[in-house]
């Protein structure tokens, strides 16, 4: 497994869960384990990371490293329909099986309540399909926090992960994983 420092602007990942605001989603898809991170990870964000009635929709990303996106160490910035944005870089990876990754330096309104977030990736055969494992949490800057974080995590940010897991499962249902979501041209998007 390849893991790299905390260094740039990112802030230090805290060591204590207390202080996050948590979630999982949990999704089967028709791929095989060892090809689903390498596909979702080829697959521009914008197509799946729809946003909801809270979250903006991602419109775009541009490296920030570099190497490809996906490495220990490499990073983007994201772009948001709303014009706000984020950093995100990748922890540690261990490819097929799982990756880490931290969302920083956002300036969407949870800036005021969360400093970070971090996330991982796991995959799991489930046959010949992929069990993916999906948690992320937000880093509350404060105790005082916390719970509004909380609340916000539950209710939308899950709700987002939800949605952009569909996307992906209805495409690999129908279409596998040889294409992509931008190359099909009659994609249905969830929202």
């Amino acid at each position: 497994m390849n893991t790299i420092q905390q260094a740039d602007q990112a802030p230090d990942v805290d060591l204590d869960d207390a202080n996050y605001a948590h979630c999982q989603v949990t999704e089967t898809f028709q791929i095989h384990p060892d090809q689903f991170l390498k596909w979702l990870l080829n697959e521009p964000l914008e197509n799946f990371m729809l946003g909801t009635m809270v979250v903006s929709p991602i419109v775009g990303t541009e490296l920030l490293s570099k190497e490809a996106y996906g490495a220990a160490g490499t990073s983007r910035l994201i772009h948001f329909k709303d014009k706000t944005i984020a950093k995100e870089r990748v922890l540690s990876e261990n490819f097929p099986e799982s990756y880490s990754y931290q969302a920083y330096s956002y300036n969407n309104p949870i800036r005021f309540l969360a400093d970070y977030a971090k996330a991982a990736m796991r995959v799991e055969a489930d046959g010949e399909n992929t069990r993916l494992i999906w948690d992320y949490a937000f880093h509350s800057k404060n105790k005082a926090a916390l719970s509004v974080v909380k609340l916000f995590v539950s209710l939308d940010w899950k709700r987002n992960m939800t949605n952009a897991l569909a996307i992906v499962k209805a495409h690999l249902e129908e279409h596998g994983p040889s294409v992509h979501i931008h190359e099909v041209s009659d994609v249905k998007k969830a929202a």
